[in-house]
């Protein structure tokens, strides 16, 4: 069992593999009275392609969300179980992973072999995966009514081309429908190993207790050296679709923003992922943020009634999104694109940038599930634990964010806009 000390702080995470290739990190926190856990498997909603020991399978989209559906089926109900204990379980499927969780403050030990039995196991017939695609397609229609999850869904549409990443986590109806049980045997059996997996815990909690529990529990759960390796494909600079409009029963108008940049323009800077994310980050906020001249700007001329951006990133791109609620749709639009290409920094706001990212990093330390999220973060991106954050904020130079914003291109961008009904037969006309 390895200790690393987090940022200096009086927190620690201990980290080990065991045997069976389970990765476990584990962040006591004396002063708290409650814990969260999760146990996380490296496939997710992407993971539509695959080779297995050099055959190459292609599975339906939705396919790693149906099966996340069918391991809630088990003889001792997990709601049930940890509703015994007024403790939180749940599950989630990402375009990267699948995690299953829980959050209490009563019966760890219970809670946690619970959790790890769990995932050991998929017992499933013809029958209730058949019966499951009602309750799944119902889900996706609900989604369908939904403007926010229409919009996220759209921009991984528009901006890929070949990555799997631009289907639908939920898949399409068509595909839903097509999923068997052989499919998710397959993908279960390829996937939900320990060598693909990590557990995370946090909280009240002893670090050796968690990994003698973690070992004595999944000694039947046998490393499979044949894993999935996932196929992702060549993704282009293009992307997919410049311009959709969408109209839904909404009051105000949606719109976003989206580019698409290859992160080997960012290469001559010889900066880590971490740093790179940092400095990209940083310049989205510091000119986009609550605090930004252009957004209070913004706001008194009433350009919009609600803003925020995201960036998110497969192997070889970044994606920027720039999201609002507007009256003023294209105003804002032009508004938004001049701005950006020709952005001002001052070093001031940089500094105080710095700042409210330490804060952040401190705060976080305080939440177990916080903590968790953040360390399945790094593990996901880095491939490894950032136990200095808070040094390399400290280490960043005004000097090489000038350099990160001059680099950035802003040919490969895509625009949503969500209208209102009623505008879409004034818009016909």
């Amino acid at each position: 069992m390895k200790k690393i000390q987090i940022n200096n702080f009086t927190e620690s995470l201990y980290y080990d593999e065991l045997s069976n290739g389970l990765k476990v990190y584990v962040v006591p926190m004396k002063n708290k009275k409650n814990f969260s856990s999760m146990i996380v498997t490296k496939y997710g909603g992407r993971d539509i392609n695959f080779s297995i020991d050099g055959n190459s399978y292609n599975t339906p989209s939705g396919i790693a969300h149906f099966l996340e559906h069918k391991m809630f089926e088990r003889d001792i109900d997990p709601f049930k179980f940890y509703g015994k204990f007024g403790t939180d379980v749940n599950a989630a499927t990402s375009d990267d992973y699948t995690c299953y969780y829980f959050i209490g403050s009563k019966c760890f030990k219970k809670s946690l072999k619970y959790l790890l039995n769990w995932i050991q196991k998929l017992d499933i017939t013809d029958e209730q995966v058949e019966k499951e695609k009602g309750i799944i397609l119902e889900e996706a229609s609900m989604y369908k009514d939904n403007p926010s999850r229409v919009i996220y869904n759209k921009i991984k549409e528009n901006i890929f081309v070949n990555d799997p990443k631009k289907n639908k986590v939920i898949g399409t109806d068509e595909d839903i429908k097509s999923i068997t049980k052989n499919d998710l045997d397959l993908c279960y059996n390829n996937f939900y190993i320990p060598n693909n997996m990590y557990l995370l815990v946090a909280g009240n909690v002893n670090p050796t207790e968690v990994f003698q529990i973690a070992d004595s529990e999944t000694k039947k759960f046998k490393k499979k050296e044949t894993k999935g390796i996932p196929i992702y494909g060549k993704e282009p600079d293009n992307v997919a679709k410049q311009y959709e409009e969408i109209y839904m029963n909404i009051g105000v108008p949606k719109v976003n923003l989206s580019y698409k940049i290859n992160k080997d323009s960012f290469k001559v800077l010889n900066l880590t992922p971490f740093e790179l994310d940092l400095y990209l980050h940083f310049l989205i906020n510091i000119s986009l943020g609550v605090t930004s001249e252009i957004r209070q700007e913004w706001i008194k001329k009433e350009l919009f009634t609600d803003a925020f951006y995201r960036i998110s990133e497969i192997e070889s791109h970044y994606v920027i999104e720039f999201h609002a609620n507007s009256n003023k749709e294209e105003e804002l639009l032009q508004s938004l694109k001049k701005y950006l290409h020709n952005l001002e920094l001052d070093q001031d706001s940089f500094e105080r940038e710095k700042k409210i990212w330490i804060a952040n990093e401190i705060r976080a330390i305080e939440n177990p599930t916080n903590t968790l999220y953040s360390i399945l973060d790094d593990l996901l991106d880095y491939n490894c634990f950032i136990s200095n954050k808070i040094e390399c904020i400290k280490n960043l130079s005004f000097s090489t964010l000038l350099k990160v914003r001059d680099l950035i291109n802003y040919d490969n961008e895509i625009i949503i806009k969500i209208l209102p009904l009623q505008l879409q037969d004034k818009n016909s006309k």
